[in-house]
């Protein structure tokens, strides 16, 4: 079995501390084909990694070596070519690039991207991260895994230890010395690798998902669920289950309540309820529970994040209706002077009837054709569908609009008739069309102070979101 309990320096990274003169296994200065080492960076079961100068194009890398006592086992050397292989074919900047792989007195090795940075693991070590920036961090992880998925491989690996983040503040995804798949076969395609037979129990119990630990099977799903047990870590600063023993470990993944995810001094609640329930998720120990692609996750990614997102208020969106409102009222005003104009008797026309149907329609029909009404527009709003990040389909413009327009439309309109049959409103349908009008602001206000995501009953109903203008929209 392939298990670790402690976090190794990743190939690529920058250690806390420099190793200087010789190493265990290469010294400083010696040549390695066309590199010059320079000193090691990290040494592990898996292979020793060494930073080195690209003598050629002078220029710093990180090599990873086969051990001296493995050297000629065929069947390491034929893991590091294929982890080599696997990593060169994930083309991404979310991925630690691939330069070279060669063999040098017979010692076999590949040359890759050297990532001047740190580790998550270094980041963690802090304190617990601000949730957006976490966020941030695992979206980019996201999408560096969604393309070694699209590539045929699951990376087996994913934790912080693996992930680390450059001087520019690019996350790159390292190690796909347990990756696994179908990606290494000639014509492997974009629909990724289906599932994957473990011979060995290969991964970090400290993440590692249920079914990988039990050897079965596993795809995508167990890095999603890697990459959630990762995402808990960075915002709680601790992993969400603990134990002596890698089997106490795994038993708890697979069997055990993940601990509710506790609010950090200083961090918003809205925000870490959002990740507590995107971890349940991601984390949930039945892979069809998870997300059922990268691209589902990314969105969910992107709706628990404000920064990314940025949620409307309440008072935006009040303005923005109003605006609508004034739009309708024009809008039925000409149309009055219309029907004057040909003739037609509108001294007994309901002006609230016309103007909340004609708000209705007109709504109802921006949402589905453009995605916002006028009054959005000028504000920079949009409405999504949370399930796509598209434009609301009809159906769910017609649940956003009618929700809370219903009682005023049908009290307008009952007051109307009866105005025709020359009788009176009584008061509890006034009282009534009154209160369903002020309900609409209250919504509103709760939604924008206590609702995560400031979704009012009618945004959840429809399973759409009114947020600030995305740079992709």
């Amino acid at each position: 079995m392939v298990l670790s309990l402690t976090e190794t320096a990743p190939a690529g990274s920058q250690p806390p501390r420099p190793a200087t003169g010789a190493t265990a296994g290469l010294a400083a200065g010696q040549p390695l084909g066309h590199f010059r080492i320079e000193r090691q960076l990290g040494a592990g079961g898996m292979g020793e990694v060494y930073l080195a100068t690209d003598v050629a194009l002078d220029r710093a890398v990180a090599i990873k070596v086969l051990p001296q006592a493995v050297a000629r086992d065929a069947t390491r050397r034929e893991r590091l070519i294929r982890e080599a292989r696997a990593q060169a074919r994930v083309n991404h900047p979310n991925v630690a690039h691939i330069y070279f792989i060669g063999e040098d007195e017979g010692r076999l090795y590949f040359a890759m991207e050297h990532v001047a940075g740190a580790t998550l693991t270094e980041r963690i070590a802090q304190g617990p991260v601000p949730a957006e920036d976490a966020l941030a961090i695992i979206r980019a992880a996201a999408l560096g895994l969604r393309e070694a998925h699209r590539s045929g491989f699951t990376h087996r690996d994913v934790k912080p230890s693996n992930l680390m983040i450059d001087a520019h503040g690019q996350v790159k995804l390292l190690d796909f010395g347990l990756a696994a798949g179908r990606g290494d076969e000639p014509h492997a395609d974009e629909r990724g690798s289906g599932p994957v037979a473990q011979t060995s129990i290969a991964g970090t119990p400290l993440y590692m998902a249920p079914e990988q630990g039990r050897g079965e099977p596993i795809d995508f799903r167990a890095d999603i669920y890697a990459l959630g047990a990762t995402l808990y870590h960075l915002v709680s600063g601790r992993p969400p289950f603990e134990a002596e023993t890698a089997l106490a470990l795994m038993s708890k993944h697979a069997t055990a309540a993940r601990p509710t995810l506790r609010r950090p001094s200083g961090q918003p609640r809205t925000t870490i309820a959002a990740i507590d329930r995107l971890c349940a998720r991601m984390m949930a120990p039945d892979p069809a529970d998870r997300f059922a692609s990268y691209d589902e996750l990314l969105r969910e990614l992107e709706l628990v994040s404000v920064e990314r997102t940025r949620p409307a208020g309440g008072s935006v969106r009040a303005i923005a209706t109003v605006v609508d409102l004034i739009l309708s009222a024009l809008l039925a005003g000409l149309m009055i002077l219309a029907a004057s104009a040909l003739g037609m008797n509108t001294d007994d026309v309901n002006a609230n009837a016309l103007v909340l149907t004609v708000l209705a329609a007109y709504s109802i029909a921006a949402l589905a054709r453009l995605g916002r009404t006028f009054g959005q527009m000028l504000l920079e709003l949009e409405v999504v569908d949370v399930a796509t990040g598209g434009r609301p389909r009809l159906g769910q413009a017609l649940l956003r609009v009618g929700i809370p327009l219903a009682i005023p439309l049908v009290m307008t309109w009952i007051s109307f008739v009866l105005g025709l049959l020359d009788l009176e409103l009584e008061t509890g349908p006034s009282r009534m069309l009154a209160l369903s009008l002020g309900l609409v602001p209250i919504a509103l206000i709760w939604a924008a102070a206590a609702v995560p995501g400031k979704r009012t009953i009618w945004d959840k109903a429809s399973k759409t979101l009114v947020r600030y203008r995305t740079r992709g929209a």
